[in-house]
């Protein structure tokens, strides 16, 4: 028997009392144990009851072919270890998720000109956020989204999940072309078809992917020009600059818009100056840059702004700039609006109001394009008939950064 003496301080009374109350709770637990025995011995029979149920026609849904309306988008994670791509369409004026593929830290999402499979380049480590480092690129079936190839790569990637165009398929899906940074520039040769790391191409001070046909690529150069390279399948190349085509001052978003199958860059600048380059095995034809703004929304301090603020949409020959009214430097912030212009004169055709605070945008190539959204604030994607400016559709819940947004080529 245990007894409590009734003469105590405060201090000394507040003690017993929770002493006594563990005590009650000890006692009820003991009084309880045949109970709980009991319970015990019935969870197999309950197992057992609920392992005799069958499961009939057990498959998992395939996504439909791609389109001209699919896309993926890439949630990073803000720097997470792994990330996630939603694989999603905008067909029907509605939007739909298809299924989702992991990968690793910042990854860099492509995907394929014929629309058959996207790839993945993926860093992991053993120890989650250290220790070996693993590099590789997966290729994934664009239907079951399941895994058709992996590639073990060298560790020369950095920051590629949220920069575009530092890794990119070849004009013709044979190759992946990856940047590296450090310890010196290059770029390095996959050989989809053979699935195998080729080589590392030694390259100037020069920066993103633009592929062009029958193996050649251009990447953007400290001085303003851009840096032609062909190479062969063993990895051998040649090398040549093009003339200057901007200004040491005109700051470039390091997200511009390019089309790998009609060597279209759109690029503009911190304050809304678009250039523009037709890239082949021929060369670089640069065009005349346009404004998008007039002086009058530059007083009012207009300016592009967002992760991903360019699209175009080839055949209407059209580009579209997130934009807003902003203070300088606050380029990577979101904007509200996108301003429409014809990418030859540079004539504004339309404003759109997105209603909501939007870092990223897409067009999609077809004969009734849709604009899409992305919205890391609102962790949401929206989507917009491109021509009226009408929204269409909207899903949230989209992962926790939802940051880059792939669309076909085609």
């Amino acid at each position: 028997m245990i007894t409590l003496n009734n003469q105590t301080t405060n201090g000394q009374r507040g003690l017993k009392t929770r002493l006594a109350g563990k005590l009650a709770i000890a006692v009820l637990l003991v009084a309880a144990q045949p109970a709980f025995a009991e319970a015990q011995k019935a969870v197999p029979k309950q197992l057992a009851a609920v392992g005799s149920f069958k499961i009939d026609n057990l498959s998992i849904a395939k996504a439909p072919p791609s389109d001209a309306k699919r896309f993926y988008v890439v949630d990073p994670g803000h720097f997470n270890m792994t990330s996630q791509t939603f694989v999603m369409d905008a067909n029907n004026n509605k939007l739909q998720l298809h299924g989702m593929i992991d990968g690793g830290k910042l990854p860099h999402v492509m995907a394929s000109s014929t629309g058959k499979f996207v790839g993945i380049a993926n860093t992991t480590y053993d120890r989650i956020a250290h220790g070996k480092r693993d590099d590789y690129v997966r290729l994934h079936d664009s239907q079951t989204l399941e895994p058709i190839a992996d590639i073990d790569i060298p560790e020369i990637r950095f920051l590629t999940g949220l920069i575009e165009r530092l890794s990119a398929f070849s004009t013709d899906d044979k190759h992946m072309l990856i940047q590296q940074f450090s310890p010196k520039s290059g770029v390095g040769l996959v050989d989809l078809e053979q699935k195998k790391f080729v080589k590392l191409i030694d390259i100037p001070d020069c920066y993103h992917i633009f592929p062009a046909s029958k193996q050649n690529f251009f990447m953007h150069c400290r001085d303003g020009s851009m840096l032609q390279v062909s190479y062969d399948d063993q990895g051998n190349s040649k090398q040549k600059n093009t003339k200057v085509f901007h200004a040491e001052n005109e700051y470039l978003h390091n997200n511009p818009y390019y089309s790998n199958s009609a060597g279209r860059l759109v690029w503009p600048t911190y304050e809304g100056k678009i250039f523009q380059a037709k890239l082949s095995e021929s060369g670089a034809e640069f065009l005349k840059p346009i404004e998008i703004f007039s002086d009058k929304e530059k007083k009012e301090k207009w300016a592009p702004g967002g992760w991903q603020p360019v699209a175009m949409h080839k055949e209407r020959n059209e580009i579209y700039l997130l934009s807003d009214k902003r203070a300088k430097w606050t380029h990577k912030t979101a904007s509200r609006f996108v301003v429409v212009a014809d990418a030859t004169t540079g004539k504004r055709l339309r404003r759109i109001d997105l209603k909501h605070s939007i870092d990223s945008i897409a067009v999609t190539q077809d004969k009734n394009p849709t604009l899409i959204t992305a919205s890391l604030e609102d962790k949401s994607v929206y989507t917009f008939d491109a021509v009226s400016g009408k929204q269409l559709a909207s899903m949230d819940e989209i992962g926790k950064a939802p940051q880059i947004i792939i669309t076909m080529d085609k």
